[in-house]
């Protein structure tokens, strides 16, 4: 079968389509025949080796859409020929990937493929870091930052269905109008206001309960002015630094909790109900995917220099379709 590889660290040069056997599943396992696979920061990450990958060659990629063409023998909820999505799906971007059937859900019929991999780890990221990690109430004011972004898009769509109060940060005004019409109640352009004055405006006064922080070495002073006594901060990124200083005396006198939250190391359970809540929310028409750009599968340099380019909103999706 055809597969996107790399066998060194290195730009996005590195990747190529080359022919690697096709995975054998396990009992436990189900074989997908690959529409779309998504590409996300951490996927860029470990091509350039700031992550380690187990070995070489490599088939990058968590995200991916498809159709089951093989079940284990041990899975009786999915069935040969279901139209399904995944996340933590190693290998994705493959033209069959093998997935646990555990990590598997269905993807609504009137969704495209290209769909269920942009959905997958931005709104699976997204539901555990507002309801899992951060607790979030209906009756919550919550600040998330980059909204325009896939995970900040999926999240503010999360938190208004759950009846909280959405305020979003973006860069320009371009992005605060996809903020606005997702949802957000407020938008904030930090580029040109200032993000503690204008919460604590929208608040009157009070700051926000719940954070989700795309980007935290940057962003951890301004939370600790706005984050309301008992608040939680959700740490989802922090690509400036990895390594912020902890304002401790700040996070104490808040009586804060700065709580992490990680994708590939969240209890099944939780993914099991987030995933399965995402999946009936878009059959149920509430929520929408976030598509920046796409790219044929026989290009999957130019999906990883979109990505790292900042160039477009939304997620970079390779279509296995086009030239497998």
């Amino acid at each position: 079968m055809k597969a996107v590889i790399y066998e060194s660290y290195g730009d996005p040069q590195v990747l190529k389509v080359a022919d690697v056997p096709k995975p054998v599943i396990k009992e436990n396992e189900v074989l997908i025949k690959v529409k779309a696979s998504g590409v996300n920061p951490v996927d860029t990450y470990f091509r350039k080796g700031i992550r380690q990958v187990n070995s070489f060659p490599h088939i990058p990629h968590f995200d991916l859409a498809g159709e089951v063409a093989e079940v284990g023998a041990t899975v009786t909820t999915i069935k040969v020929g279901d139209r399904v999505w995944a996340t933590n799906a190693k290998e994705a971007s493959a033209e069959y990937a093998a997935v646990p059937a555990d990590l598997v859900f269905p993807l609504p019929n009137e969704l495209h493929f290209q769909d269920g991999a942009a959905l997958a780890m931005p709104f699976m990221t997204a539901y555990l870091s507002l309801f899992n990690r951060g607790q979030l109430k209906e009756d919550e004011t919550v600040l998330i930052y980059g909204g325009a972004g896939a995970v900040g898009h999926a999240a503010i769509q999360l938190a208004k269905k759950n009846g909280a109060t959405v305020i979003a940060t973006a860069s320009n005004q371009e992005k605060a109008k996809i903020v606005k019409e997702v949802g957000a109640d407020e938008v904030i352009v930090y580029t040109s206001e200032d993000l503690v004055e204008k919460v604590m405006q929208f608040t009157n006064q009070k700051g926000v309960s719940l954070i989700l922080d795309m980007s935290l070495s940057e962003n951890l002073e301004k939370d600790l002015e706005i984050i309301t006594i008992g608040g939680r901060i959700i740490t989802i990124g922090s690509p400036a630094n990895n390594t912020p200083p902890l304002l401790w005396r700040q996070l104490n006198m808040k009586h804060a909790s700065l709580i992490g939250v990680f994708l590939f190391t969240a209890p099944l359970k939780e993914l099991l109900t987030a995933g399965n809540a995402i999946s009936e929310g878009f059959a149920s028409g509430h929520f929408q995917s976030h598509i920046g750009k796409v790219v044929p599968f026989h290009s999957p340099e130019k999906a990883h220099a979109a990505l790292e380019s900042k160039e477009f909103d939304g997620r970079i999706i390779l279509n296995h379709e086009l030239s497998i």
